[in-house]
């Protein structure tokens, strides 16, 4: 049976002069524009949810070895009002446009934390960015008009649809200032003027009647125009407690227009994920591991089309063991108690050759930066 094979990993992205500046460098969304040209977006700013997050954009040259920033996205000063710009998902439509949608913080009180006590989010929106000549120059933000009332954040690239119709993806909040327990679902809006307006909403997972919690989940075309989703999965019956993590669940979905099946479990340890389909149709997941000895980053096959995992021989791209967290004592539950991470978000690409580029970001010597490693199935 087949395997993966770590072949070669490196630093994406990294502040250089540490002594004279912080950088808190996260959220990376690689992308191959041909053999040997990759881009991404990254997240970089004063901390993680700090008031000048902004999204910068790198481009490689020699086929993601090494990369070089060329400064961010938007530069802020025609805005109306201070914003932090977060988790850039850099997406490629078939007539060669590149897509980004992010959200956007309200930071007219940059002391005023991302969540609230009762894991409410602050006030934000979702926003686009289109680029017609391969990230030299971007439009400015277009934002992705929600329904009424609707809390929510994207967590997906666009995703175009065999119809020419995009998806994308969000997780629901409540807001800032509402005493709500936290009960994660995911929704879908669909386009069909290529990003311009949104309109009808579908519900991609709900585990309320299960007593679950889905969020941060990940939805990929497959290539035979299904798609195929893992979601970050909790037991959402003991409140007082919190979320409790269970393995990753999974959603087939034939017609993304109508509601999807309630996601079922996968049997993989992990939180934040990225799945990736091969030209073979293998597909491949990498996934942050947190409840471990050795947490850290782990990638791993499935032979059937994501329905079974060989866990047993997944790979190791990075130990986080000893650098888990960053500084003071951790809130209790989920979302504040991922105020203090020091590692996550990671994300899975499958290249030209048939191989696997993954990217994460992590925290190393106090320095929290991005980095990739190149895989292959052997």
């Amino acid at each position: 049976m087949a395997k993966l094979e770590l072949i070669d990993r490196g630093i994406l992205y990294i502040n250089t002069d540490p002594a004279h500046y912080h950088v808190f460098a996260s959220h990376s969304h690689p992308l191959q524009l041909s053999r040997y040209e990759f881009i991404s977006t990254i997240q970089r700013g004063s901390g993680m949810y700090a008031s000048d997050t902004n999204i910068a954009l790198l481009r490689s040259l020699d086929g993601g070895e090494s990369w070089t920033e060329e400064g961010f996205l938007h530069t802020r000063e025609g805005d109306d009002r201070p914003y932090s710009y977060h988790d850039g998902f850099l997406s490629r439509m078939e007539d060669g446009s590149l897509v980004v949608l992010a959200f956007r913080a309200d930071r007219s009180d940059p002391d005023r934390p991302m969540f609230s006590a009762s894991g409410g989010i602050i006030e934000n929106e979702p926003v686009l960015f289109t680029s017609q000549d391969g990230g030299m120059t971007w439009s400015e933000p277009r934002t992705v008009g929600l329904p009424e009332g609707l809390v929510a954040t994207p967590t997906d690239p666009v995703i175009e649809l065999e119809n020419g119709s995009w998806l994308a993806i969000f997780d629901r909040w409540h807001g800032w200032e509402e005493e709500k327990p936290f009960k994660p679902r995911m929704l879908g809006l669909f386009s069909r003027d290529r990003g311009n307006t949104w309109g009808e909403m579908v519900i991609v997972a709900d585990g309320e009647a299960e007593g679950k919690g889905f969020w941060h989940g990940k939805v990929i075309r497959l290539k035979d125009d299904r798609l195929f989703s893992l979601f970050w999965t909790a037991d959402m019956t003991r409140p007082e407690e919190g979320p409790i993590d269970l393995p990753l669940h999974c959603s087939f979905v034939d017609n993304p227009g109508v509601d999807w099946p309630v996601p079922q479990t996968t049997g993989i340890p992990g939180q934040t994920h990225w799945p990736v389909e091969l030209s073979d149709g293998t597909v491949c997941a990498v996934y942050t591991m947190r409840e471990s000895d050795h947490p850290g980053f782990m990638c791993v096959l499935s032979h059937d089309g994501g329905r079974s995992w060989n866990i047993g021989e997944q790979v190791r791209l990075w130990d986080s063991t000893g650098w888990t967290h960053i500084g003071i004592p951790i809130p209790d539950q989920y979302p504040r108690s991922h105020d203090m991470i020091a590692f996550g978000a990671p994300t899975l690409l499958a290249t030209m050759d048939n191989e696997l580029y993954a990217s994460w970001w992590c925290t190393f010597n106090s320095l929290t930066h991005v980095r990739w490693a190149r895989l292959r199935v052997v």
